[in-house]
């Protein structure tokens, strides 16, 4: 009994040291991190065509790419996951150019 209460302590010490954390980065911000996205040499080029700044605007496929700060700070950093975007985006607006009657 006496271990189980010194456990449930130390798991509550713990969680409130872990809650408190005085050494943890902040996140930066999120309406930050979408400005850094929307000024990356990728997004510049990309919204350079019409219909690719069609689709980065409006689709929300593009738009959960960067939902939350995670993801923003992944689309930032990770090549792989910008590339995903790109390829989508030129995909979806090659769709789009191919649908819209001349």
């Amino acid at each position: 009994m006496f271990l189980i209460g010194i456990l449930i302590v130390v798991a509550i010490f713990g969680e409130i040291l872990h809650k408190l954390n005085p050494w943890k980065k902040p996140e930066p911000a999120y309406d930050d991190l979408v400005a850094q996205i929307k000024q990356a040499h990728w997004y510049v080029d990309l919204s350079k065509d019409a219909a690719c700044r069609h689709v980065l605007e409006n689709d929300p496929h593009v738009l959960a790419y960067y939902s939350g700060t995670y993801e923003a700070q992944r689309l930032l950093t990770q090549e792989g996951f910008q590339l995903g975007l790109i390829d989508y985006v030129k995909k979806q607006a090659g769709a789009a150019n191919s649908a819209e009657p001349r």
